[in-house]
């Protein structure tokens, strides 16, 4: 049964081992209920880019089996696009999707409209052929991006494998000419895949990695690089999801310091034993800056920061990276004006939410 609870500023979601939330915090596990209800409203979100652009894989090995689903990636993943796309808050997007194997304009870039959106994913492949050839698609992404303003999430799909160039190369000249940051969904073997997350986190500060079977089962991949909630405000839950789960005190740092001290690794011990009694429960985590230096710097020191906590998770309690959802912000969403020394101290922070998931989204559908 779904119960309701307002989350206000110094009420507890959940209590643990006497973690307290104190005051309201930016970082919150926003479920599907959470929108179709109207729980969220969009003046409740704050962006963080401006424009999405989907690149979809369907080459011919998107027509493996994923997982227990009995279906072939490249269903699973246009199933998955399209549920999400049924209740995604538009702030304001523009919106492209594009299949790069065997180039299709399945959405050209425009502002965000939901039911051709919808439209446009039903003409998406649902059957793999053909090679990858991800750099010929790179570089036709860069005239889709010079006149888009404002920051653009690129979400790249792909099973690590390329036909022709190396497309490194261009997605670094792209990511130094456009404010674009590189969401790779990767589907590649294991041993490909660690180098590929060290390239592409040299892209720039916020590009990254992201493993598919996580991306199916953490939503939050998709919404966190598109928004995060605005500390000023709070959300009304009607999800147990939530309510099972707690907020952490936040996690301060020292001016340009990573390390954590004593007392936030109490905390997160206590975090870690909650989670450990809760196997399908799962930490997403978000690091914040103050507004002292350039946004790649800032957006650099609040990703240390974020894996500083989800390493101490990892490497003392054994919580698996699936069970952890990173975000940094750079400066993005401060909690205090950045006008004092004492206000900079407090936004140079960490938020960790905790709720409880599905053990396998994808194969709970």
């Amino acid at each position: 049964m779904k119960r309701k609870s307002k989350i206000l500023a110094g009420v507890v979601v959940g209590i643990v081992g006497g973690i307290i939330a104190p005051e309201l915090l930016a970082v919150e596990i926003i479920t599907k209920e959470d929108i179709v209800n109207n729980v969220v409203k969009t003046n409740q979100l704050e962006k963080v880019a401006d424009n999405a652009i989907f690149l979809l894989d369907t080459s011919s090995s998107t027509n493996r089996k994923f997982g227990d689903t009995g279906l072939p990636v490249v269903k699973v993943v246009k199933n998955e696009l399209k549920s999400r796309n049924s209740y995604f808050p538009d702030l304001g997007y523009n919106v492209g999707i594009y299949t790069y194997t065997d180039w299709q304009d399945n959405y050209p870039v425009q502002p965000y409209d939901r039911a051709k959106v919808d439209a446009a994913l039903d003409g998406v492949r649902e059957k793999g052929s053909g090679v990858t050839p991800l750099n010929t698609a790179l570089v036709k992404l860069d005239p889709i991006l010079k006149p888009l303003t404002g920051r653009t999430a690129v979400f790249v799909f792909w099973d690590g494998e390329y036909t022709g160039r190396n497309p490194a190369e261009t997605a670094r000249e792209l990511a130094k000419n456009h404010d674009a940051c590189f969401y790779v969904i990767s589907s590649a073997k294991p041993a490909r895949e660690a180098s590929l997350a060290k390239d592409v986190a040299s892209l720039n500060a916020c590009s990254r990695v992201i493993p598919l079977a996580d991306f199916f089962n953490r939503p939050e991949y998709t919404s966190g690089a598109l928004y995060d909630v605005k500390v000023n405000e709070h959300v009304v839950t009607t999800t147990d999801s939530k309510i099972v789960g707690l907020k952490a005190d936040n996690i301060n740092f020292a001016f340009n310091e990573t390390a954590l001290a004593d007392k936030d690794k109490a905390e997160l011990d206590k975090v870690a034993e909650f989670m450990k009694t809760k196997p399908a429960s799962y930490a997403v985590i978000a690091g914040y800056t103050d507004n002292v230096g350039t946004r790649d710097y800032n957006e650099r020191l609040s990703r240390d920061r974020a894996q500083m906590v989800g390493g101490y998770l990892k490497e003392k309690h054994a919580i698996d990276d699936s069970r952890m959802v990173l975000f940094w912000y750079g400066p993005k969403n401060p909690i205090a004006p950045n006008d004092t020394k004492e206000n900079q101290a407090k936004n140079r922070r960490v938020e960790m939410n905790v709720g409880l998931g599905e053990s396998s989204a994808v194969a709970a559908r």
